[in-house]
């Protein structure tokens, strides 16, 4: 199985990976991309089985003396669109540590977002999890989404 990650936290992304990695053992093709722009041209170039999603991306990878963009904090959420969009139907969880997104009149929380993604991408939006940076709650919510893309193969 071909699973990408997208996501910009190097402590979270590590930490996703390596638990992806056990999980499901080292024959899985795990690739790690750290912006919306990143992501999104590895997708359409060769779409994954799974996409373990961040909600808030910068629109470039980082890089030393080089500008990132601006932040979208519904970077995932757009990567949705984007692929529905390109007929791209990837199985998506969406792994964020925040609780809200966007600010004053645009600000979206945590369920409401997943409640939007799972009416307007039935067919490839499994789940959220909320990420805590200091537990590992995290990880059986991930792992009963990840089982699901195995039943529905």
């Amino acid at each position: 199985m071909r699973i990408y990650i997208v996501e910009d936290s190097p402590i979270k992304a590590n930490n996703l990976v390596t638990y992806v990695s056990d999980l499901l053992g080292d024959a899985q093709d795990i690739h790690l991309y750290v912006s919306f722009q990143s992501g999104l041209k590895a997708i359409e170039a060769n779409p994954p089985d799974t996409l373990i999603l961040d909600m808030t991306l910068p629109t470039f990878d980082r890089r030393p003396n080089a500008r990132e963009g601006r932040l979208r904090p519904l970077g995932g959420y757009d990567i949705m669109r984007k692929l529905k969009l390109k007929g791209i139907y990837t199985k998506i969880i969406v792994v964020t540590q925040l609780e809200s997104f966007g600010d004053d009149e645009d600000e979206v929380s945590f369920k409401e977002i997943t409640a939007q993604c799972h009416r307007e991408f039935p067919d490839v939006f499994l789940g959220s999890v909320y990420y805590d940076q200091n537990g590992t709650n995290w990880r059986p919510h991930l792992q009963k989404l990840l089982a699901l893309v195995n039943l529905d193969d």
